[in-house]
């Protein structure tokens, strides 16, 4: 992983291997972000990341398989039911969440703006646009969540653009 510490000098640092897209199988988390109002897609990334930094992206999430239907057993559609081959911008997180885990596993968790359904077990792309910031940790999971919900509209702008 790249050790730079200055935001910028990473962001340009990027443009060389930006875009990127990484895949997997969406799996539970802790539920943290679902608790704060901030559900995610959670992925261990199959391919090498190696050269990307730790941090927040701006990007975009392909739904691989179609979810078909809430994830509840019956018929009863989602909000948004989107088939294969759905794309919905996002914001990422990639790294080892030193908030919340001290752990060596990499996740990607992305928000993914206007989709509401169920992706667990399902194959998304998540494809990484931009460099936003590195990843950091938190003193406290409301610290945490305040810079997450920041950076969920910091996307919404972004994407406005």
């Amino acid at each position: 992983m790249m050790q730079t510490k200055n935001p910028e000098t990473e962001k340009e640092a990027h443009m060389t291997l930006l875009p990127k897209t990484i895949s997997g199988t969406v799996t539970h988390g802790k539920g943290l972000g679902h608790d704060f109002g901030v559900p995610t897609a959670n992925i261990i990334p199959r391919e090498n990341i190696e050269g990307l930094s730790f941090g927040v992206y701006y990007s975009r999430v392909t739904i691989i398989n179609n979810p078909g239907n809430n994830g509840s057993g019956n018929d009863s559609p989602c909000i948004e039911i989107a088939g294969e081959g759905a794309s919905f911008n996002a914001i990422t997180n990639l790294g080892k969440r030193p908030s919340v885990n001290d752990g060596e596993v990499v996740n990607a968790e992305s928000f993914i703006y206007d989709y509401q359904g169920d992706l667990y077990g399902k194959e998304i792309n998540v494809t990484l646009l931009e460099f936003k910031r590195p990843e950091e940790r938190f003193a406290s999971l409301e610290a945490l969540f305040d810079k997450i919900h920041k950076d969920i509209e910091d996307g919404r702008m972004h994407f406005k653009e």
